[in-house]
């Protein structure tokens, strides 16, 4: 079923906020998907550059992650695209199973931050790190990532 979050662990605090009790949460949820939706780079014009460090650290990498010459891709704009540098959309995800730890973390009705860490912790991908690897492959580019995953970071 469909639940408006900021991100996966807040599916798990919205349906307690709703109602339904913990322990039904804890033992019905089978996985939860996150997903908003990026434009694409247009293949006709897309071009590299090197992104500032501030660019970087925004996506949630490190220098040390990319190395010292950083390369994302952005959108020039040409006839194809209608001059915008986007053609098309993909979606960012963001997949959490829960486990028994965090199972045990909605039983005690902790937080969807506390959540969040916990999924983190054991190896979750957030909608700003799957976003990130979509920038860092040239598919889209580090604002419009930003534009719709920075409320989940």
């Amino acid at each position: 079923s469909t639940v408006h979050t900021n991100d996966a662990p807040g599916a798990i605090t919205r349906l307690v906020d709703m109602g339904v009790e913990p322990f039904l949460v804890a033992s019905s949820l089978i996985g939860i998907l996150a997903q908003r939706l990026v434009r694409t780079l247009c293949p006709q014009c897309k071009e590299s550059y090197v992104a500032s460090v501030e660019e970087v650290r925004e996506l949630g990498l490190s220098p040390d992650m990319v190395g010292p010459n950083p390369t994302f891709w952005r959108g020039r704009g040409c006839p194809a695209c209608l001059q915008t540098g986007f053609q098309g959309r993909t979606g960012i995800y963001e997949f959490m199973m829960p486990t028994d730890e965090i199972r045990q973390l909605i039983l005690e009705k902790v937080d969807s931050t506390s959540i969040k860490r916990k999924a983190q912790q054991q190896g979750m991908r957030t909608l700003l790190e799957d976003g990130a690897r979509k920038v860092l492959v040239g598919i889209t580019s580090s604002a419009e990532v930003l534009s719709v995953a920075q409320d989940s970071a």
